[in-house]
């Protein structure tokens, strides 16, 4: 069948028109996609809105896409993270409940016990249990830019209170442990560095006599990197740890005594691994059960308050450039009196992030309450 020239062209117009009305149509679409698709959001904007979110929500965003997975879980964008002041990020007040007796134990617990981790907002008027993790926490926990630091056994552990993972550290392989002495201790310092990005674990092992005549002291330090082991640091000077110790802008400091002194401040460096011995406050006993060690203005401080339910007064000691310590004595109001004058022994946790000194009863009673002392308004 022939096709004439007046059916062609009808034809040809007619697949034209087709042609253009399918063209018109997919650039139609286009505009619909395009606007249903939000544009890319650049890198530095979405990390900006990301570090303003809840730590909850950043755990379930991991989930939108290998990118943003990869972001949240990295180094540089924790950093960014913890620098960033939110209100919708409060700070948080934890607390390890523990009914476990301390084992001589390095390898094996032969007396475990319930642990229970507790977690609120230290605004709150009281404890939530928020955060309630059984067999998480343990004694001496040291809370250090996000990670907790806890012993149970002798044994260090780090938990994650954001991913809620926790990583159990090898037991320190120490020789004067297996020396049969009654008078011995253990204790475990977490330090960061801000310059090679690096977080380390110090371990101080100390036999001391009953008097402390003897000390023999060991010291060693872990790493927390893929494949990391304990590796042990020479310092000539045997000491006796006291205190948990704080971390200050790359260097470690905690109480220690010695046989000839019993207030000195050891340091340590956190990148160069190196110690190092500071003359305390003057009259100022390591040992004594109503002194804090916390930090201060950015430098590390004595909280003195042995006299402070009978007078109310409060001896604070800063540590300033040069090994100097600098005075500062305040006063308790006298409204505020009947806070501390009873029988509850307070012992001093730390400082918040606005600089209040954290007071809490050594024992559970009832009711349970904990005070925020505020140096720079003396409240």
């Amino acid at each position: 069948m022939r096709m004439s020239a007046a059916m062609f062209s009808s034809f040809r117009c007619k697949t034209r028109s087709s042609k253009v009305m399918l063209r018109r149509g997919r650039k139609r679409r286009r505009r619909i996609e395009d606007a249903l698709v939000a544009p890319e959001i650049p890198l530095d904007l979405l990390i900006e809105i990301l570090t303003k979110l809840p730590a909850k929500s950043l755990m379930r965003f991991k989930c939108v896409s290998k990118l943003w997975s990869s972001l949240i879980r990295s180094r540089f964008f924790s950093n960014c993270y913890l620098t960033v002041k939110t209100p919708r990020r409060p700070p948080r007040l934890y607390m390890s409940l523990v009914d476990h007796l301390l084992c001589n134990s390095l390898m094996v617990c032969h007396y475990p016990c319930e642990s229970v981790l507790l977690s609120s907002s230290s605004s709150a008027e009281s404890l939530e249990q928020n955060l309630t993790i059984a067999g998480m926490g343990g004694r001496n926990m040291v809370v250090l830019r996000g990670f907790i630091l806890y012993v149970v056994c002798r044994t260090a552990s780090i938990y994650n209170p954001t991913t809620r993972q926790s990583v159990t550290l090898p037991a320190v392989k120490s020789n004067i442990l297996a020396q049969k002495s009654h008078w011995n201790s253990l204790l475990y310092f977490f330090g960061y560095d801000p310059v090679l990005d690096q977080y380390k674990v110090v371990c101080t092992v100390a036999l001391f006599s009953k008097r402390l005549k003897r000390i023999t002291s060991e010291h060693w330090v872990f790493v927390l990197e893929p494949g990391g082991s304990w590796k042990r640091i020479e310092f000539d000077q045997p000491h006796l740890p006291t205190r948990l110790g704080l971390c200050v802008n790359g260097v470690i400091y905690y109480l220690a005594s010695t046989w000839k002194r019993r207030d000195i401040v050891v340091s340590f460096d956190v990148r160069s691994e190196e110690f190092s011995m500071i003359q305390g406050p003057l009259k100022l006993s390591a040992f004594s059960e109503s002194v804090g060690f916390i930090e201060y203005g950015g430098k590390p401080a004595v909280f003195d308050y042995t006299i402070m339910k009978q007078t109310g007064l409060v001896d604070l000691w800063v540590l300033e450039d040069a090994g100097k310590w600098s005075r500062k004595s305040l006063v308790l109001q006298s409204c505020q009196m009947h806070l501390v004058d009873n029988d509850i022994e307070f012992n001093v946790e730390g400082t918040t992030q606005n600089g209040e000194v954290i007071l809490a009863p050594e024992t559970i009673i009832s009711p349970y309450y904990i005070l925020y002392y505020d140096l720079q308004k003396n409240d």
